[in-house]
């Protein structure tokens, strides 16, 4: 497996975090449409979720209002600070730990998900994110990255990354994750999301039909027939366990 990593370490750093939200939390409160991503691929037993490297909050905090105990951790002291003064009210579910050995006991959450997280590392440092994510998650796991197969946001991002680090991430192929997936989950299922907030899953999101039947059932309809054109790869993990 080819380990595609970008040249960017100085983002890994929880100080250059803090700086980056600062100058970013605001911005990212404005696209939830991964929160009704992750709400259309929930069953009825998912519980308690957890989101790992969570940032902007945007997705928890998204989440409880549509009813679902969501939990999320960060490791910037910024990004807690800034979530815990805007949410008051999800405070105890803003909390700052470390992706690589979390505090929670095994199987703590029935699903637990991140979203570009796992851009910013190394094959190996991915292996151990998933081993960990797996140990606190009872059922399935999700990762959601950056979609290799769309040549033209891949090349978007290449022209960002010149002038902002934050744009240096890893883009990643379907092969690519099932293949790191496949250590932790016994099954992977992969759905290409994201439209440029315009068509397909998003235009439903856009006009107020963002619940979970007319989601899933986008998704189902179209299956990959639009890998080609989507932002990312929403990868659904069930646990060997």
């Amino acid at each position: 497996m080819k380990d595609t990593m970008n040249n960017n370490e100085k983002i890994l750093n929880s100080k250059d975090w803090d700086f980056q939200w600062e100058n970013i939390f605001d911005h990212y409160q404005q696209d939830m449409r991964h929160a009704f991503y992750i709400n259309a691929i929930l069953n009825p037993n998912d519980k308690e979720i957890l989101e790992l490297g969570a940032g902007s909050f945007r997705d928890i905090v998204m989440l409880n209002k549509l009813g679902i105990s969501c939990s999320g951790i960060d490791y910037s002291d910024i990004a807690i600070k800034f979530a815990q003064e805007k949410y008051p009210d999800l405070k105890n579910k803003i909390i700052r730990d470390n992706i690589f050995k979390m505090n929670f006991k095994d199987n703590s959450f029935d699903l637990s998900y991140h979203n570009g997280l796992i851009g910013y590392y190394k094959n190996n440092d991915i292996l151990s994110i998933f081993k960990e994510q797996a140990r606190v998650s009872s059922k399935r796991i999700v990762a959601t990255v950056h979609n290799k197969h769309n040549i033209g946001f891949f090349e978007y991002f290449e022209k960002l990354k010149k002038k902002d680090s934050l744009y240096d991430l890893r883009f990643f192929e379907v092969d690519e994750m099932q293949e790191l997936l496949r250590d932790v989950c016994s099954n992977v299922v992969i759905i290409p999301v994201g439209k440029r907030k315009e068509y397909y899953e998003d235009y439903l999101i856009k006009i107020g039909l963002n619940d979970p039947k007319s989601i899933k059932k986008s998704f189902d309809y179209h299956g990959m027939d639009l890998l080609n054109e989507s932002e990312r790869l929403m990868c659904i993990g069930e646990l060997k366990k």
